[in-house]
């Protein structure tokens, strides 16, 4: 088939590319002007177009990425697909018709689904089940964040976002029989106009659930009848890690897995790139990279750094990406989350013309909120020349992130002036 993807450049539509063309599939896309690695590398290597085929009847099928609205050529694109009656499909229906399997496995919650669906996968190859499946990230082990095979195992990230052509959580468009929901913070204000609306789309989940006998929570607390903690040995730190661990392996097991397979995957499991990932230690002085945004995530991930390396100090390099940070309500935690560091660093907050003046987050509002502990810069060569006249031996440096190269290329600068320092 000829399959052109409006918005490829996405952690969900360019690791579908890459399938499809593996698959022998003639596949091209479309995307902003300027795009940025990963993506485009891959999507290079790949030797799949972009923004080189022009809309016409000769493509078989068209798939709908979530962030065409935001792109104003796709956008264009998709009107003109519809005017001239081509056929179409959301990514999000595409993997729920053609990922999603009869044993269907979705990773819901405000956090931790990257990194339960990666083990979960992770498990099931070792267990020789060949899933289908979607990650919303990259795994560490290097195998491909999504494939479509004929087993009838799958393991979706299901995310409870609506945008693109959705207009429900995407989660609700998947087929499911297993399902692990790690939580439900209202984080996409954007989607649900109250915590109402948010939790009624998680019930709207567990009703999807054929015959439902058991539930089982997972988490520390009195009133959990039944518990266990995870003593498996493995690489990732953090108490959250270990929760998630034992959420994957709690599934994989009632699910019949053989506890020694899931034991050696465990082991093995080396998490997901920008999940708590160290990159650097030169000088004494180590380099992670996360991407976290939400306050309780962050304080998770400064938490468990903070468990593994007591005696160390943590200094935190922010870019404020997740839509929600740039309204001014959005920044309720964040002193709390950034508790235990010594410095803030703020990079340039994004604008967004969406929203007003009066409720738009400025670097006051973050001062506010955080304290003297904060410093805005939002220069990368003044982020640069700070890090690198400030950073002592026994520091530890946390780069928090979700988007764009800005900051991953100050980040690198930064670890390779103390890399070749001598």
């Amino acid at each position: 088939m000829k399959i052109h993807i409006l918005a490829i450049c996405g952690v969900m539509t360019t690791p579908l590319a890459l399938e499809l063309k593996k698959q022998g599939h003639q596949v091209s896309g479309s995307e902003q002007d300027k795009i940025y690695p990963p993506f485009s590398t891959q999507l290079q290597k790949a030797k799949i177009p972009i923004n080189q085929t022009p809309i016409n009847s000769k493509i078989d099928l068209y798939i709908i990425g979530s962030a065409y609205k935001n792109i104003p050529k796709t956008l264009n694109e998709f009107e003109q697909i519809t005017k001239q009656k081509l056929k179409y499909i959301s990514a999000t229906n595409y993997i729920a018709q053609y990922i999603a399997k009869n044993e269907s496995i979705l990773i819901a919650g405000s956090y931790g689904k990257t990194t339960i669906t990666a083990l979960c996968v992770w498990i099931l190859k070792n267990a020789q089940l060949k899933p289908s499946y979607m990650i919303g990230g990259q795994p560490i082990n290097n195998f491909p964040s999504l494939e479509i095979s004929d087993s009838p195992w799958s393991v979706i990230e299901a995310d409870e976002s609506i945008n693109g052509l959705d207009t429900k959580a995407k989660f609700l468009y998947y087929p499911v029989k297993h399902v692990i929901i790690t939580s439900t913070n209202w984080e996409h204000k954007d989607c649900y106009p109250t915590n109402k609306d948010n939790l009624n789309a998680y019930k709207n989940l567990i009703q999807k659930i054929p015959k439902l006998k058991k539930l089982t929570k997972y988490c520390i607390g009195t009133s959990i009848p039944y518990q266990t903690k995870t003593n498996i040995p493995n690489k990732l730190i953090g108490q959250f890690n270990q929760e998630n661990i034992s959420a994957a392996s709690t599934l994989c097991h009632h699910m019949g897995i053989p506890l020694k397979i899931i034991t050696q995957s465990i082991s093995g499991y080396l998490g997901i790139k920008r999940r708590l990932e160290t990159i650097g230690d030169y000088q004494n002085i180590l380099f992670i990279d996360d991407f976290a945004q939400n306050p309780n995530r962050i304080y998770s991930t400064i938490n468990a750094i903070k468990q593994q390396y007591p005696k160390h100090p943590i200094k935190v390099y922010f870019e404020p990406h997740a839509s929600f940070i740039l309204t001014k309500t959005g920044l309720k935690g964040f002193k709390q989350a950034f508790s235990h560091v010594q410095e803030v660093i703020l990079s340039q907050i994004p604008y967004k013309n969406t929203i007003s003046k009066s409720k738009r987050s400025t670097a006051k509002d973050f001062k506010s909120e955080i304290g003297d502990k904060l410093i805005y810069l939002p220069l990368n060569q003044t982020i640069e020349k700070h890090f690198i006249n400030s950073l002592n031996k026994q520091d530890i440096l946390v780069h928090f992130s979700s988007g764009g190269l800005d900051g991953l290329n100050t980040l690198k600068k930064i670890i390779n002036y103390y890399k070749l320092k001598k």
